[in-house]
């Protein structure tokens, strides 16, 4: 058995004992495409949530490597797995506020990031959320050379401000938009310590459980010029529950 298939099964077993008190549980697939560098990207994430509020989210997320551009599922390497515990504490029938841990592990760097989100239901169609997270990126002491300036080899912090606007109509479509404005300690874009990204979410419910789902976002190509790039998304998420 492969490295991806046992890690995969290794989390749905242990998993399975928290599902009979769960009060939703998914598993999720996600393929990226950025059109200016033409990288392919994967993503698996498995999630629940029990009736308490607390959540665990575990995720492998895989990429092409090398110079294979425009060729998905060739020559992937590892990119990295997160893990996040948080917690849902109801403030109002319509309002919920959600702090959270993620730990994100790489072969070179683990990221910890702190992050607090509220969540207001407006009415049954609208909601709007945002949220707080510093993400602290520590990198292996190997790795590191502080003769570089602006931290490019180097410990690195991203304070991530987010905002939401989502519309849930009385069908099966789902809208989403979100905004993202990041500052940091070191050059992240155009030459600036500091970066922005959009994303737009169109979600179907195909069935209870099947909900296949396409993003189309606005990022940056690098750190040292002002291009931006189209990211593209498409997946499904089973929920079993």
């Amino acid at each position: 058995m492969n490295t991806t298939l046992r890690t995969l099964v290794t989390v749905a077993t242990l998993s399975l004992p928290f599902y009979a008190s769960a009060d939703s549980a998914s598993i999720n697939y996600r393929h990226g495409y950025t059109e200016e560098d033409s990288a392919h990207s994967d993503r698996i994430k498995l999630n629940y949530r029990l009736d308490s509020g607390l959540g665990f989210e575990a995720e492998m997320k895989y990429r092409t490597a090398g110079d294979r551009e425009d060729v998905a599922y060739d020559n992937m390497v590892n990119n990295g797995h997160e893990f996040t515990v948080s917690y849902n504490y109801a403030l109002s029938p319509q309002s919920t506020l959600t702090p959270a841990f993620q730990m994100d592990s790489s072969k070179d760097s683990t990221t910890y990031k702190f992050g607090l989100k509220y969540n207001y239901k407006i009415n049954d169609a609208f909601y709007v959320a945002t949220r707080y997270r510093l993400d602290a990126k520590k990198l292996d002491r190997d790795q590191v050379n502080e003769d570089m300036p602006d931290r490019a080899k180097d410990d690195q912090n991203t304070h991530r401000f987010e905002g939401w606007l989502g519309y849930t109509p009385a069908s099966k479509w789902a809208y989403e938009y979100q905004f993202i404005y990041f500052k940091t300690d070191y050059i992240r874009y155009d030459n600036k310590k500091s970066d922005y990204e959009q994303n737009l979410i169109i979600k179907y419910k195909l069935t209870k459980q099947w909900a296949p789902f396409m993003e189309v976002g606005d990022v940056k190509v690098n750190s040292t010029s002002e291009d931006r790039q189209a990211r593209w998304r498409v997946g499904i998420q089973y929920n079993f529950m």
